[in-house]
C-alpha cells in the first residue's frame, strides 16, 4: 500500500510541475518602447543611449534620465535623428559639436535642465534646427545662448527661465522665427531700442505672460506687425494704461491682456481703452479683468475687432447701446453672472456668428426672442449654465436664429420639449443636450433636422423604447447615448437605428447593457466607431456589425472573461478592439485569443491596460504552454495505462481473496 501511495504522489508531482508552467508569467525587464519612427526611453534612469536604440532612429524621447553633461560622442551613432527630447535630464554642461553627426535634427527639447555652460559650438551640426526649447533652464540672459548655428530657427522657447532683460535679441536670426516664448521670466522693462532687432519680422507670436513689468516705454511696439502678443498676468507692478500706451502703433491679430486666477484684481477705466484707437487688433482677450465704469462708449475704439473674450470679467449685463463692437463675429462671455440671456443686449452685435455663455455662475434664464437680432448666428453655447426656461423648449427662445448650426444646452435644468422643439433653427448640424433632463411632447422631436450631423443625448435619461425618436436624422454621423440605462439590460429593436443610415460613431457606454440583439447594427453600413464600454457584457460579439474591415470597437470595462477568437479573426487592417479593464483569464481556455493579441498588437487599443485578471500581467507578456509535446503526450498515456492496469490488478486480487474467504 505504501508503494502505491509513493507511486501516486510521484505522478501528481510530475503533473503539477507541468501544469504550473501554464500560468501567466510577468514581464520583468524594462525596455525602451518603440513608437512611430522612434523610441521612447523616458524615465528609465539611464545615463547613456542603450544599444537597443538603433542607429537609424529618427525620434528619441529620452526625458527624465540622467545626462549631467553632453559631449560630441553622446549621440554620435544616431545619424538620422530628427527630434530629440532631453527634458529634465539634469544637464549642466553642453560642450562643442554635440550634434555634429545629426545634420537632419530639427527639434531639440531641453526643458528643465539646470544649464550652467553652453559652448559656442554646442548647436553646430544640424543644417536646419527649427524648434529649440530651453524652458525652465535657469538661463539668465539671451546672450548666453549661442546663436550662430540657429539661422533657420522657427520656435524659440525660453519660458520659465531667469532672463532679466531683452539684451541679446540682436544676436539672433529672426527672419524665420514665428514663435518667441519669454513667459514667466524676470523681464521688468521694455524700450523701443530693445525691440529694434525684430521690427522687420512679420507674423511672429511673442509671449511675455507672467513677467513682472515695471515700465514699458510708450510706443515701444510701434510699427511691429505680429501674429499674437501675450501680456496676460503682467499687471502686478504696472497699471493697465501703461501697458496699452506701450502698445500704441502695433498691429497684431491676437492680443491677450487677461489675468491669472491668483492675480490681484485689476480695474480697467474706460479712459485707458482710448489707446486702442492707435492699436490694430482682431482678437482681444480680457479674461478675469474688472471694468471700472463700463458704459456705451467703453469699446468705441475697437471698431475693427472680430473676437472678444470676456471670460469671468465679473459682468451681470452689457450696456444697452454700445458703440464700437458692431463688427464683432465672436463673443465669449463664459463664467459671468448674467441672470438672463437678454441681459447681453445682443442687438449691439449684428454681425455675431459665435456666442458663448458657458459656465454662468448663476442659473441662466433664457427668455423668448432675446437673440432674434442675431440673424447670422451660427454657434450658440449655453453649456454648464443651468439654463432655465419658463415655457416649453425651444422655438420661442431660438426665434430668429434660422442660420444656427451648433447649439449646446448641456447641463441645463429639466425642461419640457414642445413638438419639434428646434424647428426655429432647421439648419442645425450639431446639438448637445447632455446631462440635461427633458420630457417629450412628440415621439419624433428631431424630424425636421435634416442637416443634423452630431447629436449628444448622454446622461439625459433618454428612453430607447421610443422607436421613432431618431426619425428624420438621415444625415446623422455621431450619436452619443452614454449613461442612458437600457431597461432589462438587453438592447434590441433593430428599427431603432433605421432612421440614421449614415451613422459613423455610436456611443452606448455606461448604459447597463448585458447583451444586444445580433442584428441590431446590421443596417448601419457606414459605422466606424462603436463604444460599448462600462457596461455588463460577458461576451465579445462582433457578428452584429455590417463589416469588420475598418471599425473601432470599444468593449473596455465590461465583464468579459474569455474571448472567442473567431469573433475577431476577420478584423481588417483598419479595425481595432479595446478590451482593457476586463477580468480576462490567462489560462488555456483563452490560449487562442492571447496568441491572436500577440500577433495583432496594432489591432488592440490600450494594450498596456489589457491584463490578466488574476495576476495583473499584461496579456502580451503572458506565457502559456497549452500545446503538449509528443513525448509528454506519450508519457502521460503510458502513465494513465499503468495507473489503470495497477488499479485493475489490485481490484482483481481483492476479488479473488474475497472469493476464497467466502468459499472457506
Amino acid at each position: 500500500m505504501e508503494r502505491h501511495f509513493v507511486f501516486y504522489m510521484l505522478c501528481y508531482t510530475i503533473l503539477f510541475h507541468f501544469l504550473a508552467h501554464n500560468e501567466a508569467t510577468p514581464w520583468t525587464s524594462r525596455q525602451c518602447q518603440q513608437i512611430s519612427n522612434g523610441y521612447d526611453c523616458s524615465g528609465m534612469d539611464l545615463q547613456f543611449i542603450p544599444d537597443e536604440v538603433p542607429n537609424s532612429v529618427q525620434i528619441l524621447k529620452f526625458s527624465f534620465n540622467y545626462l549631467p553633461a553632453l559631449y560630441n560622442s553622446t549621440f554620435q551613432r544616431l545619424n538620422n535623428l530628427h527630434s530629440l527630447d532631453l527634458t529634465r535630464c539634469g544637464i549642466t554642461f553642453m560642450y562643442e559639436d554635440i550634434f555634429k553627426d545629426q545634420p537632419d535634427l530639427e527639434v531639440l527639447i531641453l526643458i528643465g535642465n539646470p544649464l550652467v555652460f553652453i559652448a559656442s559650438r554646442a548647436f553646430s551640426g544640424p543644417l536646419a534646427l527649427k524648434n529649440l526649447s530651453l524652458a525652465q533652464s535657469k538661463i539668465k540672459s539671451l546672450s548666453d545662448i549661442p546663436s550662430d548655428n540657429l539661422a533657420y530657427l522657427e520656435v524659440l522657447d525660453l519660458g520659465g527661465s531667469d532672463i532679466r532683460s531683452l539684451d541679446g535679441l540682436s544676436s539672433f536670426h529672426w527672419q524665420n522665427v514665428n514663435s518667441l516664448q519669454l513667459d514667466m521670466n524676470s523681464i521688468d522693462r521694455i524700450s523701443q531700442t530693445d525691440l529694434q532687432p525684430i521690427h522687420n519680422v512679420v507674423g511672429m507670436s511673442i509671449s511675455f505672460k507672467g513677467n513682472d513689468f515695471v515700465s514699458i516705454e510708450p510706443g515701444a511696439f510701434q510699427s511691429l506687425n505680429l501674429s499674437s502678443l501675450d501680456f496676460s498676468g503682467c499687471f502686478r507692478k504696472i497699471n493697465f494704461s501703461s501697458i496699452l500706451r506701450g502698445l500704441e502703433g502695433i498691429t497684431t491679430n491676437k492680443l491677450n491682456l487677461g489675468l491669472y486666477e491668483t492675480d490681484s484684481n485689476v480695474f480697467i477705466p474706460s479712459a485707458a481703452l482710448q489707446s486702442f484707437c492707435k492699436i490694430l487688433v482682431t482678437d482681444l482677450d480680457l479674461q478675469l479683468q474688472h471694468f471700472l465704469d463700463l458704459n456705451n462708449s467703453t469699446f468705441h475704439c475697437l471698431e475693427g475687432l472680430k473676437k472678444l473674450d470676456l471670460t469671468r470679467a465679473h459682468l451681470d449685463s452689457l450696456p444697452f447701446n454700445m458703440i464700437g463692437l458692431s463688427n464683432l463675429s465672436h463673443l465669449v462671455l463664459d463664467e459671468n453672472r448674467f441672470s438672463d440671456v437678454c441681459n447681453i443686449n445682443t442687438k449691439n452685435f449684428p454681425m455675431l456668428t459665435h456666442l458663448s455663455v458657458s459656465g454662468n455662475l448663476k442659473p441662466l434664464g433664457f427668455s423668448n426672442r432675446c437673440l432674434e437680432s442675431l440673424r447670422v448666428l451660427e454657434e450658440l453655447d449655453l453649456s454648464h449654465s443651468s439654463v432655465k426656461l419658463k415655457g416649453p423648449c425651444c422655438n420661442d427662445q431660438l426665434f430668429g436664429l434660422s442660420e444656427l448650426k451648433l447649439l449646446n444646452l448641456s447641463y441645463s435644468l429639466p425642461m419640457v420639449w414642445s413638438s419639434q422643439p428646434f424647428s426655429a433653427s432647421p439648419q442645425l448640424e450639431h446639438l448637445d443636450f447632455s446631462h440635461s433632463l427633458y420630457a417629450l411632447n412628440d415621439s419624433s422631436p428631431f424630424s425636421n433636422l435634416q442637416s443634423l450631423r452630431t447629436l449628444n443625448l448622454s446622461w439625459s435619461n433618454t428612453s430607447l423604447t421610443n422607436m421613432h425618436i431618431f426619425n428624420g436624422l438621415k444625415t446623422l454621423q455621431l450619436l452619443n447615448l452614454k449613461g442612458n440605462p437600457i431597461q432589462g439590460g438587453v438592447l434590441s429593436h433593430a428599427e431603432l437605428f433605421k432612421y440614421v443610415p449614415l451613422l459613423e460613431t455610436l456611443i452606448l457606454s455606461s448604459c447597463k447593457i448585458t447583451a444586444f440583439e445580433e442584428n441590431l447594427f446590421k443596417g448601419l453600413t457606414q459605422l466606424r466607431q462603436v463604444d460599448l464600454s462600462e457596461n455588463k457584457l460577458v461576451r465579445l460579439s462582433t457578428s452584429g456589425f455590417y463589416s469588420l474591415y475598418s471599425i473601432q470597437l470599444n468593449f473596455a470595462s465590461n465583464a468579459i472573461v474569455t474571448v472567442d477568437v473567431g469573433s475577431i479573426m476577420n478584423f481588417g487592417k483598419g479595425s481595432t478592439v479595446d478590451l482593457s479593464y476586463n477580468p480576462l483569464v490567462c489560462n488555456c481556455s483563452n490560449f487562442q485569443f492571447i496568441n491572436w493579441v500577440k500577433k495583432n498588437t496594432v489591432k488592440v487599443k490600450h494594450l498596456m491596460e489589457t491584463v490578466c485578471n488574476a495576476t495583473e500581467t499584461r496579456i502580451i507578456d503572458a506565457k502559456l504552454q497549452c500545446e503538449f509535446p509528443v513525448g509528454i503526450i506519450v508519457f502521460i498515456i503510458i502513465l494513465v495505462v499503468i495507473i489503470i492496469a495497477s488499479a485493475v490488478f489490485c481490484l482483481v486480487r481483492r476479488i479473488r481473496r474475497y472469493s476464497r474467504y467466502t468459499l472457506l
